[in-house]
């Protein structure tokens, strides 16, 4: 379906609408008065939102993003699903869903002004070669003066499966050695920086960045809150369905090794991702559902 079709079936007048974005990928434009949105139909993900009365935008996208079909794209929400992290059986790293195609499949204004958008992909021949099992997956993104995504996974074959999966959010900050990340002090955490899951710790004061930071936090509260003195402001984190949080910045030499990252890249954002990961692995029942959701706020600092 090409860009005009798209936009005679899901456009909303003066406040969606969709266009041909970089690569030549299709992009969902928001703009409501209440905030500005990028949502890209490739990886289903949401690439920018800033509310109205922001200075920046909320959302970090890296200056060698890769924005083709194959590849997942280094910016905003990627979605990582059917499994989280690296693959023991040397699969893509967080599943395949973010190097995709997914369909617009319905756009709507709600009554609080914000705009929802629904993406959805499903199992073909391609995906059941790489993971042998049916699904419908969708992503509702909901753009107003915060910004809510939420993840629901149907299992439509007929056996249960079981699945690990994240909404990777690369979050702008002005300086990541002058960040706090709030509320996981005193969670238990698997610093996957120097090892392997044998690596355990637990979380004191505040979460600070003056080196690599890859940390699976278990048992977390739902609500975070992540401090930028730089930017002078303070962004919430509230998610549902999760009680594993992933805390990740490259730091130098990592972030020089990435091919789709900056070399100073690193300095600009910091990673707090909504996760079922580690030892939170879920159960999709035949027939069932399961929803994973993160809703982000700034404000002031």
């Amino acid at each position: 379906m090409d860009i005009d079709a798209l936009n005679a079936e899901h456009r909303l007048q003066g406040s969606l609408r969709l266009r041909e974005g970089r690569g030549g990928l299709p992009v969902i434009e928001i703009d409501n008065g209440l905030a500005s949105a990028r949502i890209s139909l490739h990886g289903g993900q949401v690439l920018a939102y800033r509310p109205a009365a922001a200075g920046r935008d909320l959302l970090f996208e890296s200056t060698r993003a890769w924005f083709e079909p194959g590849r997942a794209t280094k910016a905003g929400i990627p979605i990582c699903w059917p499994w989280f992290g690296r693959d023991p059986q040397g699969r893509t790293i967080h599943g395949f869903v973010g190097e995709r195609r997914w369909t617009l499949l319905g756009t709507a204004n709600l009554p609080s002004g914000a705009a929802r958008v629904r993406l959805g992909i499903s199992d073909d021949a391609e995906t059941r070669a790489i993971w042998p099992h049916r699904f419908d997956l969708a992503v509702e993104a909901t753009v107003g003066e915060t910004l809510s995504v939420e993840l629901i996974a149907r299992n439509t074959g007929s056996q249960p499966y079981r699945v690990t999966q994240g909404l990777h959010s690369y979050f702008r900050v002005g300086d990541v050695r002058r960040t706090r990340l709030l509320g996981l002090e005193g969670c238990r955490y698997i610093d996957k920086s120097v090892g392997g899951d044998e690596a355990i710790r637990v979380q004191a004061g505040p979460v600070l960045v003056d080196r690599e930071v890859n940390r699976i936090y278990e048992r977390v509260p739902p609500d975070l809150v992540l401090e930028d003195p730089t930017l002078g402001r303070r962004i919430r984190i509230a998610s549902r369905h999760s009680s594993t949080c992933v805390v990740w910045n490259p730091w130098i030499e990592t972030a020089r090794a990435m091919e789709d990252l900056g070399d100073l890249d690193y300095l600009d954002f910091l990673c707090v991702e909504t996760v079922n990961a580690a030892s939170e692995v879920i159960e999709i029942p035949s027939g069932d559902e399961v929803r994973l959701a993160a809703e982000m706020a700034v404000e002031p600092l």
